[in-house]
């Protein structure tokens, strides 16, 4: 089906930095430089810049992200991480390939980890917190960092989906997503916020150990330069093809934060009137949200859903079946109200950079015309 608006709208965005695209393109192919070349370590060096770490590892995906930091930093089978069940299953995987156990507890009404939850959950076995910055908001990680020291326990962010998003600490300073744990776990995958052209995915932190192991841990353990294998290691390395078009990417980046949250602004003045639904919009100005995906709880979600398809307006549901009651997690007698709740309630709108003012304003004018009856 041809969408009147489409979900994501990679070509248009395509059409427009064509011309720097393709000048990239052949640039890295005629010098050559395809594996551990300089478009990478340029890519890496502005990503700590802009997150505000000391270093930058670039990994072939947000999930080698996960993995190879929860690796390097020592998780092991019989420990236990806490994390959340709504969040893309990826999450709750990489713990599980450490041969850890993942605790899952409830999302709190923004999404996001409900902090409040933690230290109930809190065992001997726990290890870890892995909190999750859904739909470009952040967790409250004050809060977080400070169960993690009071308890001894090591942070990684699962920051996919929240490249650019900051917090203002209790200290005053506005700190960003991936710069607050030991490591900073996010994704390039194409539809998001910065997207390569395939799989892609970056490790930040302040940590020199945890940098060096991942860099290792990335290219088969080997250390490139002294030829010797430290570690049993993988292919997971982010490749300089897609390092340098991210680079071309990088140049526009605060222009589409900037349309990103210009139109959230639209749907809200749209559609907070509507008693039906549940904006994406949260009274905390501690949080700059980026909005990754713009997630309204909507009464009668799923006829909202077939509705706006109908009428020419991709949509995406995420997700339809909570987490812990995937095959994959069964047996288990997780019961968790709030995330339950959630997937039966929650519908992401298109939003991107590329989006007109007028595709919004149709939406908006699609949902009044649904609720209206």
């Amino acid at each position: 089906m041809k969408y009147k608006v489409p979900f994501v709208n990679p070509q248009k965005q395509y059409r427009d930095h064509k011309k720097e695209f393709l000048k990239k393109i052949d640039e890295v192919f005629s010098r050559g430089d395809l594996i551990l070349r300089r478009d990478l370590e340029e890519f890496e060096k502005k990503i700590a810049g802009m997150v505000g770490t000391k270093y930058a590892v670039g990994v072939n995906s947000g999930t080698d992200a996960l993995s190879l930091s929860m690796e390097a930093a020592g998780i092991k089978k019989g420990d236990e991480v806490i994390t959340v069940a709504h969040t893309f299953m990826s999450t709750i995987s990489a713990v599980y390939h450490q041969g850890a156990k993942a605790v899952l507890i409830d999302s709190g009404e923004d999404f996001n980890m409900n902090t409040d939850l933690i230290e109930k959950a809190i065992t001997k076995k726990t290890v870890a917190l892995l909190p999750v910055h859904l739909n470009g908001r952040l967790c409250d990680m004050d809060k977080i960092m400070a169960i993690a020291m009071k308890n001894n326990l090591i942070v990684i962010e699962d920051a996919a989906q929240a490249l650019g998003a900051r917090l203002k600490t209790k200290k005053g300073n506005w700190k960003a997503a991936g710069s607050f744990g030991l490591a900073g776990c996010f994704s390039m995958y194409p539809f998001k916020i910065l997207g390569a052209f395939g799989d892609a995915g970056i490790v930040t932190t302040d940590n020199s150990e945890i940098a060096k192991k991942v860099r290792l841990l990335r290219y088969n353990g080997e250390d490139r330069i002294t030829r010797k294998f430290y570690f049993h290691g993988y292919t997971a390395l982010l490749d300089n093809m897609q390092a340098g078009l991210l680079n071309v990417k990088l140049k526009y980046f605060g222009g589409w934060l900037k349309r990103r949250r210009r139109l959230a602004l639209l749907y809200k003045k749209g559609l907070e009137a509507l008693k039906e639904i549940k904006l994406p919009h949260f009274a905390d100005n501690r949080f700059f949200d980026v909005y990754q995906n713009y997630v309204i709880r909507a009464k009668n979600r799923d006829e909202l859903s077939d509705y706006l398809n109908k009428k020419g307006v991709e949509t995406i549901i995420s997700w339809l079946r909570p987490t812990h009651k995937q095959p994959v997690m069964q047996p288990n007698n997780i019961f968790l109200p709030e995330t339950e709740k959630i997937c039966r309630e929650v519908i992401s709108l298109p939003l991107y950079p590329e989006l007109a003012d007028k595709q919004v304003q149709y939406i908006v004018s699609l949902i009044k015309e649904f609720y209206a009856g």
